[in-house]
């Protein structure tokens, strides 16, 4: 005598909703993120008790404690500041220069820069700084 057996149920679980959750929360997480991209320069810009929390919009020049130079964040070699400066200053005439140095970065250097500043034409400048008490974080204004 043959009995007839029930008919297993194959369970089956189908993944494509599952994937399709996980890629729109991978999708979700990567734009309501924040990217810390203004300038991929490390700098501990000083402190000063008289900071303004903003700076104007003008022509920003970074001199790292190393010694490089970067203007609107392109990296610049020190002969080719002046020339790159005069160019920018024909663009927009009213422009401020903003100059943000490190913090440890040696006086001279700093006074070097204002010169080529200067020699470009420049006669309003700013030097970016913290206010005392701000955590001193790598790229902030």
């Amino acid at each position: 005598m043959e009995f007839e057996g029930r008919s297993r149920i194959r369970a089956h679980l189908d993944l494509a909703p599952l994937i399709d959750v996980v890629f729109l929360l991978l999708v979700f997480f990567m734009l309501t993120s924040t990217f810390l991209v203004p300038e991929s320069m490390d700098l501990q810009l000083p402190t000063a008790e008289t900071s303004q929390p903003n700076l104007p919009e003008g022509i920003v020049v970074t001199l790292t404690k190393t010694g490089e130079v970067a203007i609107n964040g392109e990296i610049v070699h020190w002969d080719n500041v002046r020339t790159t400066l005069e160019r920018l200053m024909q663009e927009r005439p009213q422009a401020p220069v903003v100059l943000r140095s490190d913090a440890r970065t040696e006086v001279q250097q700093l006074l070097r820069l204002m010169d080529e500043v200067r020699l470009a034409g420049g006669t309003d400048i700013a030097l970016a700084t913290l206010p005392p008490g701000d955590p001193v974080v790598g790229t902030e204004q």
